[in-house]
């Protein structure tokens, strides 16, 4: 596939006020092709300019620039309602293909709206299953999801744990609303043995000294807690080291996705390992999958998974992964 150069345009593409007022929590970072195909998207998630969300916003903007098309990215830092309004936005403006990152059933609805008015739809990041048991793709009328299996991904995450001399297990939930961290810490309980205990820390990156301070009063008053699973790498590093040490705390931490800091505490061995997703994948995938669909009538997956992990950063593979962590990409 040849490069093709391009501009990345600086201003949003908005058609309608809830789409342009994004507020403070929010990102909206269209990656505009000059002399390309003439192909809209929409890129619409539940995320909040951390760390993970940063590199799932360069693997877009990466494929924009690639393949000459243009994508107008809305993170709503997971506000349901705003996450909806960015969808029915994307419906008014009728671009040629949609992204979505089914934060929670109501946005699956709304995507699902998106989908039956004709947009071609494209899940990433949560590629779970109803509460009837029917996939998020043949829910929606997505063509695919790109992402990695949560449950699986969590169970790996237990059995790898329980290997490493666990006994007791604390997964932390940092959003309430989110599906796919209960089907994480679900997973994590199966592969562990079921010595299992979920902690809800709702909203926890936007409260971190009191999400410090509830993780670090349940290590104090159980100190048979010896694993700690982090749903997040911000939260593994700015909330879980924390509360461990505070608490005088021995348990061995491992988490959900990486960073520059992730990836350096595993090296020293602050951290166990982490659950790599590999996310860039689940920026850039979405925009070659659609552009093949309307250029070429082409459909992944099989109306199935396109699974971008999970994998394991661990100190026999850190150092391959830490330059890369360090350019954004990984």
């Amino acid at each position: 596939m040849s490069r093709i150069r391009v501009v990345i345009g600086l201003a949003a593409l908005c058609l309608v006020a809830a789409a342009c007022e994004s507020g403070g929590n929010s990102s909206n970072t269209p990656s505009a092709a000059a002399g390309g195909s003439s192909y809209r998207f929409y890129f619409v998630t539940h995320g909040d300019n951390g760390t993970f969300w940063s590199v799932v916003q360069k693997g877009e903007k990466q494929a924009a620039s690639d393949l000459g098309v243009q994508v107008n990215y809305q993170g709503s830092n997971n506000d349901d309602s705003q996450e909806c309004q960015f969808i029915s936005a994307a419906v008014t403006a009728k671009p040629d293909g949609l992204v979505v990152s089914p934060h929670s059933q109501s946005v699956l609805d709304c995507a699902k709206q998106a989908a039956s008015s004709g947009i071609p739809l494209v899940l990433m990041n949560n590629c779970g299953t109803t509460a009837s048991g029917q996939s998020y793709i043949a829910y929606s009328g997505a063509i695919t999801c790109v992402g990695q299996p949560e449950t699986a991904a969590g169970t790996q995450a237990g059995i790898r744990l329980k290997a490493d001399g666990g006994t007791k297990l604390l997964c932390i939930i940092h959003e309430a609303t989110s599906t796919s961290l209960r089907d994480r810490c679900a997973g994590a309980k199966t592969g562990f043995g079921g010595n299992e205990k979920d902690l809800v820390l709702d909203n926890a990156k936007s409260n971190v000294s009191s999400a410090t301070a509830t993780l670090q009063a349940a290590l104090s008053a159980d100190t048979a807690i010896d694993s700690i699973l982090a749903l997040d790498p911000d939260v593994a590093k700015n909330i879980v080291e924390a509360a461990v040490t505070g608490a005088n705390s021995k348990a061995k931490i491992a988490t959900f996705d990486i960073s520059t800091g992730v990836v350096a505490d595993i090296q020293s061995g602050k951290i166990d390992f982490a659950i790599d997703q590999q996310q860039y994948l689940q920026g850039y995938l979405p925009i070659v999958f659609l552009k093949l669909y309307k250029q070429n009538a082409n459909t992944v997956g099989g109306f199935d998974i396109v699974k971008s992990g999970p994998g394991i950063v661990d100190k026999s593979n850190a150092s391959k992964v830490a330059s890369l962590t360090g350019q954004g990409t990984r």
